[in-house]
């Protein structure tokens, strides 16, 4: 064995199931992969999806206070790994882009991706703040739909096909996101080659480090303690529209 730095950490669990989580808030929806989701309570069922703060879907769900965890076949990773990696902010119609069409859900004010294998309908009953770069929302399972192909044993891997995350590649070179299924590995090429909008909101969290760093100097303070100043500035602005 040898080590490895503790960033990786998460890239030793996988690979994980990789679900689409989505939400809607007035007329406005979005979704985006998020492996880091799994159940944590079966009684009563919860359901809990970590997300970043920066992720536009993560607005959507704290203040509507509802989301869906939708699970899809392996044929369509290449739409998955693409609405992943386009941020909506930068690419309005990354939706339409990637062929992915969302539909109202059944039994909570939210939406659904059309055609999924599985759909967990959720209402938020509690976010938490970890004190790292994402959130938990805790979501009460309010309902559940599956394909033919799970039992109540489970799923019939010989005909569905998960999708599971193995990690990527970084730079130099093209990155690479790496998914796996039963049997089947490919490699599905980073933003599928719209790099502006990638680069874009590269360069929009530089600008806000800049900020950061500009206002400590002024203050004659760390710029960490800037930071958390910061945050909790936002945090406080918003306060009253993430209500649960």
């Amino acid at each position: 064995m040898r080590e490895v730095d503790t960033s990786l950490t998460h890239y030793v669990l996988y690979p994980a199931t990789v679900p689409i989580i989505a939400a809607k808030l007035g007329d406005e929806v979005g979704a985006m992969p998020a492996v880091w989701t799994t159940t944590v309570s079966s009684s009563p069922p919860l359901v809990m999806t970590a997300i970043s703060p920066e992720r536009r879907t993560y607005r959507l769900i704290r203040e509507s206070g509802y989301f869906t965890v939708n699970l899809l076949d392996f044929s369509r990773v290449d739409a998955l790994a693409f609405i992943g990696d386009v941020s909506a902010r930068f690419v309005e119609n990354k939706l339409e882009l990637a062929g992915i069409r969302l539909v109202p859900a059944r039994k909570v004010p939210s939406v659904v991706v059309d055609g999924a294998s599985a759909v967990i309908e959720c209402r938020v009953s509690r976010v938490i703040d970890v004190g790292g770069d994402h959130d938990m929302f805790i979501g009460r399972v309010v309902s559940v739909m599956v394909s033919e192909d799970f039992t109540d044993g489970g799923w019939r891997l010989e005909s569905y096909k998960p999708i599971l995350y193995v990690g990527r590649t970084h730079r130099p070179g093209p990155v690479m996101r790496r998914f796996a299924t039963t049997g089947q590995v490919v490699a599905v090429e980073y933003a599928r080659g719209l790099w502006s909008a990638v680069e874009e909101r590269r360069r929009a969290q530089e600008l806000a480090e800049e900020v950061i760093k500009e206002y400590a100097s002024k203050l004659g303070r760390d710029p960490r303690d800037v930071a958390y100043i910061l945050l909790d500035a936002v945090r406080n602005m918003l306060s009253g529209r993430w209500e649960v």
